[in-house]
């Protein structure tokens, strides 16, 4: 998931008024185009501005077909994904229009908060111009804001989109697994809404990489089974399900992973599916816990690495939520695992392996290993299990659901607790596997009645309103699992 930062592009637009006071606006235009640039930069994002470009045109700003031309062309050349117009004060509507029908992408207006100017006149004639006659579909579902922050939130949320759109997710073993049929969708549809392309491939270019990695690169194996040992992470084998032989074998297969993404540079993996069960669990006779565990961290024995969105069981929908929210935060691995519902939360815990930042809510390899348990899987033939206790903190839980043809973002905020090893140690199935518990703030019997999968994503921190805004460029809604009244009325609804 290369090139994270947002690539926003900002066009202020003026108009050619014959006044007075006319050099004390273009100086303000100026001012206020400079402080929304400077902003966003200190906010992690690439600014795109044609301005730079564009000087000596007369008063600062967009006023000409001409030039809303060559700035759609800087934008579009430069790989803006989003575009705010500064609308400082009044100009011609039609000239906005004309840039969203050159430039289809997610559009903000914005301007300074202030009564004494035209600011306010101006995004109100734009946008009702934008809603009364949209060119597309970014033009009707443009978003207007005086408020830098809400405006950085609504970026982040529709650039997540438009890099996700621009990358691929890959699928070994297809989809879907266990009979699951919810787990698989109508891959058209989500290439039409989502992402550029899915790729589906068989396992067996993991098994073939993986044991060509065995016979000639044993000493990759060694150094990552050293890199867990010496980091504190607790192994602990067994005569049934997991010794070192087996752990060397799950262990190639997630170089294998490693080896075959980089084969695939010029794809744009953004995301991917282990499909594992029954095919490698059974089938080839070793789970593959270490994918979902690693390849979804920013670091392993050979160094810095891409952060990849893993799932399992061939989840095309909780891998573009995962993907996703990957691109909010893109310094914080997603994390994904099966729901359970507790006393008073709901629980996500993965079969076998999950993102191990959430053992620690940390990248450093020093503090997240030594939180970590390698144990015998209880299902598949044989395999480990990577195991950890989730850390305290706010958390945004999320699941892309589809009932019927209808397509659904299922959210909800809330906090992870820590959970005991005791009572982890009491499952009749899967008290090796991972755990985060969340309090949603809501009865979790609601959460049962209404969620659309057993599987669900979540990221540190609250992204509500980055994955609304990405929802609402698709113009699919919300339904909010930290709500009484929304959940009802969702399930009312159907």
């Amino acid at each position: 998931m290369a090139d994270r930062a947002p690539a926003v592009g900002v066009l202020s637009f003026t108009a050619e008024l014959k006044r007075s006071g006319l050099d004390d606006l273009e100086r303000r235009n100026r001012r206020l185009h400079q402080e929304l640039v400077t902003y966003l930069e200190s906010q992690g994002m690439t600014v795109v501005d044609p301005a730079a470009s564009m000087v000596g045109e007369g008063s600062f700003g967009v006023h000409t077909q001409d030039q809303v031309s060559a700035a759609a062309r800087i934008l579009r050349d430069q790989g803006a994904e989003a575009v705010v117009l500064g609308l400082w004060n009044w100009t011609d509507c039609i000239l906005a229009k004309h840039l969203a029908s050159e430039l289809p992408l997610p559009l903000a207006l914005f301007t300074e908060d202030d009564i004494r100017f035209a600011g306010h006149v101006a995004i109100a004639a734009v946008g009702a111009t934008l809603w009364q006659c949209p060119p597309n579909e970014y033009a009707l579902r443009h978003f207007r804001t005086v408020d830098k922050e809400e405006l950085v939130t609504w970026l982040r949320g529709v650039t997540s989109l438009s890099k996700l759109r621009s990358g691929s997710i890959l699928m070994w073993g297809g989809s879907y697994c266990l009979k699951m049929e919810h787990l698989e969708d109508d891959f058209t549809t989500l290439k039409l809404q989502w992402v550029k392309d899915i790729l589906v491939e068989s396992e067996y270019y993991l098994i073939k990489r993986s044991e060509q990695i065995r016979e000639c690169q044993g000493e990759r194996i060694s150094r990552f089974v050293t890199w867990l040992r010496d980091g504190g992470a607790q192994i602990t084998f067994d005569d049934e399900m997991f010794d070192a032989s087996i752990l060397r074998t799950q262990v190639s297969m997630y170089l294998a992973a490693k080896d075959r993404l980089a084969e695939l540079e010029g794809e744009h993996i953004i995301g991917v599916s282990i499909r594992d069960q029954p095919e490698l669990s059974m089938e080839y006779g070793v789970t593959s816990c270490l994918l979902p565990a690693f390849l979804p961290f920013p670091v392993d024995a050979e160094g810095s690495k891409e952060i990849v969105p893993t799932v399992c069981e061939g989840d095309v929908k909780g891998l573009i939520t995962c993907a996703l929210l990957g691109y909010i935060r893109p310094d914080v691995p997603p994390l994904f695992g099966d729901l359970r519902i507790g006393p008073d939360y709901v629980l996500i815990s993965n079969c076998g392996g999950a993102s191990v930042f959430y053992a620690a809510r940390s990248n450093e390899p020093a503090e997240v290993l030594p939180r970590i348990t390698l144990r015998g899987q209880c299902q598949g033939a044989s395999g480990g299990a990577i195991g950890f206790l989730g850390e305290r903190g706010p958390i945004t839980m999320a699941r892309l659901t589809r009932i019927g043809r209808d397509y659904f973002m299922q959210l909800g905020f809330g906090e992870a607790m820590p959970y005991p090893r005791e009572k982890a140690n009491e499952y009749h199935i899967g008290p090796m596997w991972p755990f985060t518990a969340i309090d949603l703030g809501v009865d979790p019997k609601e959460v049962l009645k209404t969620v659309g999968s057993n599987h669900f994503s979540a990221m540190i921190g609250n992204v509500v309103e980055e994955v609304g805004y990405a929802c609402q460029q698709v113009g699919i809604p919300v339904v909010r699992l930290d709500s009484i009244e929304d959940m009802r009325a969702f399930r009312r609804s159907m």
